[in-house]
């Protein structure tokens, strides 16, 4: 099957990448493709597809991080108004874009074919939309070994953090501190995260409700709520530096009995919303850093 013909076998597969044949889909080439979005800029780097160009790449490398952006890359601006001109320039055979994004960049259609990429995983539970959308990319692409072995990685580390970690007693909660230090962003729901938690054995604190993306903001104070939980949160480097030094001055945060017992945990930078490659490395940091306060 060529690759053209796969394209169209993809788009009308339902349910991951959006249904639909986009117009101009028959120029399609995926050795010259651009994201528009991060978790696609993700997964087409985790298949070891680099793309020729990308969104807003000074937020990848600091939400995403990994896998590491090729310096080759171009910088295509803002994910909703990407720079047309440069675009049309470089003359890529596919864009690819979030579900969200679509509707506002149709016009793109006339560089090159707009792929629609259901990003959010809905009610099917993430890791395994995030299998089956690193699948469909990857049967765009000509990488369907590599998307079988990253998918095996991911697996291989959530089954090592569930074995070092069974018999971990306490909830934990997975949040990401503001600069002001008051507000947090917890996560929970169908999100990633929450669902790498509960394949690795551990329970969430947090039970509230969340957006399609699975975090919500919240006040600090909601970490009281259980009070015999582990604090997990994201280093994003200087925001959270600014964040954990107000925190310091804050008398609710110092009063947190996770806090006063130092079950705070604090993990490099992972992105929520990411795939297989970002929920294999929450898995290996949860087994890291939970295992050692488990195991002292």
């Amino acid at each position: 099957m060529s690759r053209r013909s796969v394209l169209g076998a993809v788009l009308a597969a339902p349910g991951i990448l959006l249904s639909g044949r986009p117009s101009g889909a028959s120029g399609f080439s995926s050795a010259r493709l651009v994201s528009l979005d991060l978790l696609i800029t993700e997964m087409l780097l985790t298949l070891g597809e680099t793309p020729l160009a990308i969104s807003n790449i000074p937020l990848y490398r600091r939400l995403v991080a990994s896998p590491a952006l090729p310096v080759a890359v171009k910088d295509l601006g803002p994910f909703n108004e990407p720079n047309r001109e440069f675009l049309q320039g470089i003359s890529p055979g596919g864009i690819l874009v979030a579900d969200w994004q679509a509707p506002n960049l149709q016009s793109l259609n006339r560089i090159a074919p707009v792929i629609p990429v259901k990003v959010f995983p809905g009610k099917v539970p993430a890791l395994s939309h995030s299998e089956a959308l690193l699948q469909q990319i990857a049967a765009m692409t000509g990488r369907e070994a590599t998307a079988k072995a990253a998918i095996a990685g991911m697996w291989q580390a959530i089954e090592q953090a569930s074995s070092r970690l069974s018999g971990f007693g306490r909830k934990i909660y997975i949040c990401r501190f503001n600069r002001d230090g008051r507000n947090i962003a917890l996560f929970g729901g169908n999100g990633m995260l929450a669902d790498v938690v509960a394949r690795v054995g551990l329970e969430n604190a947090f039970t509230g409700r969340v957006n399609g993306a699975g975090v919500t903001n919240a006040a600090l104070s909601r970490l009281a709520e259980d009070p015999e939980a582990v604090i997990v949160h994201f280093d994003r480097g200087a925001e959270t530096d600014v964040a954990v030094s107000r925190l310091e001055q804050n008398a609710l945060w110092n009063v947190l009995p996770a806090v006063r017992a130092g079950r705070v945990v604090r993990i490099p930078v992972i992105y929520p919303n990411g795939g297989i490659h970002s929920a294999g490395r929450f898995a290996e940091q949860l087994r890291l850093h939970l295992g050692a306060l488990a195991h002292g």
